[in-house]
């Protein structure tokens, strides 16, 4: 007899299993020694730790043996209370009796696989389909995880739960957190770029990756069998930047990507089978674009080093000049970067033509779009500025005139100058489209600020009481801050020093899902003020917290705040007071003061001031949020303390664009002077009351590429409309049911040239625009309490309005259903009330504060909330979450591709 076959029979077993297998032994067959010898033929090798604890806290010890001898001599040592394993290949009729009569059950125990796998399982026997696979009995004991394998609760172990368990273990899908139920071709692409892990398959047995390859093909079809052939031929660590070279080269029949086809398929073998390779292709895109867009960097990097590898093989595969229209490798990407390039340049000469649009929106839609977010955003703000320079634009009537449109419109055109100016790194066509249209536009608006301080010339002269209801730096606190005092509202009065109407229109955008803005004024609209002259801190911030034109510098500041119209409560928070210290955001005094009973709070944050001076890190084209100091902690406090905000400045700032240093032995500023000589070019002279200045006059430079002191990042003081204009952001928070007396909602507008879309990804882009698919059937999950705790994956909004939404809020009107459901509300509201509603949020793109929805459909502010709950019940047929009230019941949310379906409006699917 021979050992070899015997040994070559020998299972391998590990920890897990041999634990199983011995206290099964111990618990069926009892012979009253607690701490018998086992000996238990498997291969004689144990890698593992030698001692093994039984459920019933017994101990074990594992030795492998590979002769007789050394059984026995294992079985003659003493030994102190434990259990004795030994491991051999030797067949039990080599061992000699007097050997087995001192074992347990006189015998040598056997392991058979599928009796520990199917007792493991908790079932009580394989199905058929099971055992046929007779590879996959060793394979589950061999792979049995440490906590072994999962119960089930039924009695046959079958054949796909089986090897989806071994297929999860083998890919290692416990290591990304992920179950068995998440095996899927996603899965099984990204373990084949894990590092190591192709490899660790090949240590498998033969035929348990054999038996395992067929699973696997057999459940995700095209996709895996494109990958085991590249296993096979030794490329499967490729697989991902290879499927991303098929998706280019298998989608377009060109001459030179058939060729690179021939060469491409020789890494899989010559597996001569194009709709394999097609749906592999396709995976693999739908996996690495994943990858691209994870929350994770980690993850982030793998995808991009997956494109990276691809680029090199389209090199290699002589295939680069065959894959410009892949949507999802770089080669493709820059192609399109090249075409909106072209059709940017074009829309300058003809701003009709069609294409700008289509080459930025094809652009958009690579899958390295949001991983080159920053360069898709100067390309739409430069594809803005065309739209822009194709209309027709009039030179302001009046300095009110002129700072409206510099609210409404010119601002916006600042915020994608800006943009625009910060430019493109690396694509040559794209930085000399960028230049010609940033000078286009750079001259149109010196044309308005010429025309602009002309205009401020003559209004300056006639002094006050001529601004026809103009809000001015000195008038803000009697007519926006003592309106709210009356109401019993109290304030947080922040002053930007330098926010010009581009930051405003940024910053706003960012409050406006967590606040309500409101016009002072009444009219529905975002307001400017017109700063004092020269637009410097010492003279507009001083005129500001006086509530008269003077200057003055902080202490005075204090000084007139602390004895002004509210009383001596009011507090005056500068830069550094208002700077909390180690392991504080903000000063303990103001959280004390903004928490208090204080009527107003005023702080001043001179983070866009001080950027002018020292300039700015890095190279961004606008303002964040969390660019501006403590303001967002700031908010947070005003929240919570029931605070009004009103957001303003002192003056706003023209940047450094390459302009030219005028000398001026006068200048007084870097934007005016006081001497006594004639206005020159690109200057005004400015005399009158508005001007705070010896002699009440100045010269100013209207020119924003003019300077007269050494080159900074930015500047102010003189009389352009950036710098004369002061952005006015006034908020209540949602629930507030009482407004003062002839304040009104802002309603929400944008420039007609902005056109905002869906997938824009600009930063002005508002969360209330941004498309994220939604389950029709889910109910909509309330929002955080927190200022800014927005989830991961904020709520999607409604469907943009499909063609025809201007008839659809009359064809709803006229349908059955819609009688019915107003016919079963406890209090009926009038027709008129939901026709305006609807018009409101169908013009909003599905999305309104509640208290803007009332003011529109004409219900009073008390009732608005209970509004947008009547109209719930109404439109919420069967509990479809058509009409959604958000965070904390603060937004209304219109699904119309929903309201369309539920009211079988045209559109709406059957």
């Amino acid at each position: 007899m021979t050992q070899a076959p015997a040994a070559a029979q020998a299972l391998r077993i590990n920890p897990v299993a041999l634990r199983q297998k011995v206290a099964q032994q111990l618990e069926r067959h009892r012979n009253g020694d607690a701490y018998p010898v086992l000996v238990v033929r498997a291969e004689p090798a144990w890698p593992h730790d030698p001692m093994v604890l039984l459920p019933d806290g017994r101990p074990v010890r594992v030795v492998p043996c590979v002769s007789p001898l050394a059984v026995w001599e294992h079985l003659v040592a003493e030994r102190g209370d434990e259990v004795l394993v030994l491991l051999t290949d030797i067949p039990e009729s080599v061992l000699h009796h007097g050997v087995r009569s001192r074992i347990f059950r006189q015998r040598v125990i056997s392991v058979e696989p599928w009796d520990l796998v199917v007792d493991a399982f908790g079932a009580q026997l394989p199905d058929s389909a099971l055992e046929r696979e007779s590879w996959a009995g060793v394979a589950l004991l061999d792979a049995m995880p440490p906590a072994g394998w999962p119960k089930l609760t039924t009695r046959v172990l079958t054949r796909d739960v089986a090897l989806r368990h071994l297929a999860a273990v083998r890919l290692g899908l416990d290591r990304r957190g992920e179950d068995p139920d998440d095996l899927d071709v996603t899965t099984l692409l990204r373990w084949s770029a894990e590092p190591g892990a192709v490899e660790a398959y090949g240590l498998l047995r033969e035929a348990e990756r054999d038996g395992l390859a067929r699973w696997l093909v057999e459940q995700f079809g095209r996709p895996a069998k494109a990958l085991f052939a590249l296993i096979t031929a030794g490329h499967g660590p490729e697989a991902l930047p290879l499927g991303l070279v098929c998706d280019a080269l298998w989608s377009t029949d060109s001459a030179d990507a058939v060729r690179a086809q021939g060469r491409v398929d020789q890494y899989f073998g010559n597996l001569n089978d194009d709709s394999t390779l097609r749906g592999f292709a396709a995976a693999t895109v739908q996996v690495v674009s994943a990858l691209l867009s994870a929350p994770v960097p980690e993850v982030q990097r793998q995808g991009h080093a997956v494109l990276d590898r691809a680029e090199q093989l389209l090199i290699q595969f002589n295939a680069v000049g065959s894959a410009g229209h892949s949507p999802i490798l770089r080669t493709g990407f820059t192609r399109r970067i090249a075409a909106a390039a072209q059709a940017l340049l074009a829309g300058l000469r003809d701003p009709a033509d069609p294409t700008l649009d289509q080459a930025v929106e094809h652009l958009a839609g690579h899958r390295l779009a949001d991983a080159e977010a920053e360069r898709v955003r100067r390309i739409r703000m430069a594809q803005r500025l065309v739209r822009w320079l194709g209309t027709a634009v009039a030179a302001p009537e009046s300095v009110a005139d002129g700072v409206d449109r510099q609210i409404a419109e010119w601002g916006w055109v600042d915020l994608a100058l800006n943009h625009v100016w910060a430019g493109e790194e690396v694509h040559p066509e794209l930085q000399h489209a960028f230049r010609e249209i940033h000078e286009r536009a750079q001259q149109r608006r010196r044309d308005l600020d010429g025309a602009f301080a002309g205009r401020l010339a003559a209004w300056a002269t006639a002094g006050p009481g001529n601004d026809g209801g103009l809000l001015t730096v000195e008038n803000l606190l009697p007519r926006v801050i003592d309106p709210l005092i009356r109401a019993d509202r109290p304030v947080l009065l922040v002053v930007l020093d330098g926010m010009s109407a581009a930051v405003a229109v940024q910053l706003a955008d960012q409050l406006s899902p967590h606040w309500v803005e409101y016009d002072p004024l009444g009219g529905g609209r975002r307001r400017g003020i017109v700063a004092a002259l020269p637009t410097l801190t010492a003279v507009s911030r001083t005129s500001l917290f006086a509530g008269a034109l003077r200057a003055g510098k902080q202490d005075h500041e204090i000084r007139l705040f602390a004895d002004g119209r509210w009383g001596r409560d009011s507090r005056i928070f500068h830069k550094g007071p208002a700077r909390g210290g180690a392991g504080e955001v903000l000063a303990g005094g103001l959280a004390e003061a903004v928490a208090g009973p204080a009527p107003v709070v005023a702080v001043v944050i001179n983070t866009v001031d001080d950027s002018l001076a020292y300039g700015r890190e890095g190279n961004e084209g606008g303002w964040q949020l969390d660019d501006l100091g403590f303001l967002r902690s700031l908010l947070d406090q005003a929240r919570s303390s029931g605070r009004a905000v009103v957001i303003t400045s002192d003056h706003g700032h023209v940047l450094e664009r390459g302009g030219e240093h005028v000398k001026a032995l006068d200048a007084a500023s870097a934007r005016h002077r006081t001497g006594a000589g004639p206005a020159g070019s690109g200057e005004v002279e400015l005399t009158g009351p508005r001007v705070v200045a010896d002699g009440s006059r100045i010269i100013a430079l209207w020119d924003p590429l003019l300077r007269y002191r050494p080159s900074k990042a930015g500047y102010h003081g003189g009389a352009s409309l950036a710098e004369v204009t002061i952005p006015l952001l006034a908020y209540l928070l949602p629930n507030v049911t009482e407004p003062p007396a002839g304040w009104a909602p802002v309603e929400e507008r944008r420039p007609d040239w902005w056109e905002p879309t869906t997938a824009d990804p600009v930063p002005v882009a508002s969360a209330r625009q941004t498309s994220v698919p939604k389950p029709r059937r889910k109910a909509p999950a309330a929002a955080g309490e927190a200022l800014f705790d927005v989830p991961e994956s904020t709520p999607a909004p409604a469907a943009a309005p499909a063609a025809g939404d201007g008839d659809l809020v009359g064809a709803l009107l006229a349908t059955e259903l819609f009688e019915a459901q107003h016919g079963l509300t406890p209090r009926r509201l009038e027709v008129k009330k939901i026709q305006a509603a609807l018009r409101a949020l169908v013009d909003a793109k599905g999305v309104l504060p509640v208290a803007v929805l009332a003011q529109r459909a004409g219900e009073v502010p008390a009732r608005a909330t209970g509004f947008a709950t009547t109209l719930q019940r109404i439109f919420n047929v069967d509990n479809y979450p058509v009409l959604s009230l958000t965070d904390n019941n603060r937004t209304v949310r219109l699904d119309i591709r929903l309201l369309r379906e539920q009211f079988r409006l045209p559109g709406g699917s059957s």
